[in-house]
């Protein structure tokens, strides 16, 4: 593999899946069958997609990044950076679009997304309106400053924007409580925090300012965030945007992503080929 820029479990705990530089979201089935694939992005995928590891690809290929699967449907929904918030059954297959733009403007770089077990309503994030994700290194060089953090409503099935001008928007992470949501800003070396509910609705706050730059956000059982970043180690934070723990291991290089899962560490990066797991 190549690439796994985020890590899923499915509503059965199975997996994990990841999405991949060509464009394949793929399952691990286990030491007998291994790696296999489980979904594509792009409908009209030409041959030339499969295996391959060339950013100006995936416009046709497309880029898997955020996975996070709605537990109550178990369906599987995909920020990919090219073809746009998607979604596909679980048992796989071609993905379908759920939305390519909004307000007018079509999504460029779609990053990561969290979802809320009881609307399923999903938060995600645009990285930017001006670059495409082929173009990250000048989109980080300009400071570019036109990321935003996005909503989908399935009962309305309407997308709206809930922040712009954030700086590399990339990972989101909803609260346990449900009363906030958190926004990595890549560039600024920060997460920010929205408030959705409480007399604080509505506004916004930086939550913790960071060393490194951090990727994606991912809330454990214990309502704790684990953020990964490069080139920093991994941190994990409390609600209060407190480091209560770092990853600092030699084997950890480059993370893009870090989920705890029943009492393991899973750990993808978008530029290498492995994923790493510890217990």
């Amino acid at each position: 593999m190549s690439g796994p820029e985020s890590v899923a479990f499915d509503c059965k705990g199975h997996g994990p899946y990841a999405g991949i530089s060509d464009g394949r979201i793929i399952k691990w089935e286990g030491r007998t069958k291994g790696w296999t694939e489980f979904a594509i992005t792009s409908p009209h995928r030409p041959r030339f997609c499969d295996g391959h590891d060339n950013p100006a690809n995936e416009q046709y290929c497309g880029r898997p990044l955020g996975l996070k699967f709605d537990m109550r449907t178990c369906e599987l929904y995909i920020a990919d950076s090219s073809m746009g918030l998607m979604k596909v059954g679980s048992r796989g297959g071609v993905a379908t679009p759920v939305s390519t733009g909004v307000a007018g403007v079509p999504f460029r770089f779609l990053n990561a997304l969290d979802i809320d077990s009881d609307s399923g309503v999903i938060y995600f994030t645009d990285t930017s309106t001006k670059y495409h994700r082929w173009e990250y290194v000048r989109a980080m060089r300009s400071f570019d400053h036109t990321g935003r953090l996005l909503k989908y409503d399935p009962r309305t099935k309407s997308v709206s924007v809930l922040m712009d001008g954030l700086a590399f928007a990339n990972g989101v992470a909803l609260s346990e409580k449900k009363d906030f949501v958190l926004i990595a800003e890549t560039t600024a070396s920060q997460i920010r925090r929205l408030w959705l509910a409480g007399p604080k609705a509505g506004t916004s706050e930086i939550f913790v300012k960071l060393n490194g730059r951090p990727d994606n956000i991912n809330r454990n059982k214990k309502g704790e965030f684990w953020v990964a970043q490069n080139p920093s180690k991994p941190v994990k934070l409390n609600q209060f945007g407190e480091i209560i723990e770092s990853l600092a291991t030699p084997m950890i290089v480059d993370a893009s992503d870090v989920l705890e899962f029943r009492n393991s560490i899973w750990i993808g990066s978008v530029i290498q080929r492995y994923l790493h797991y510890s217990l």
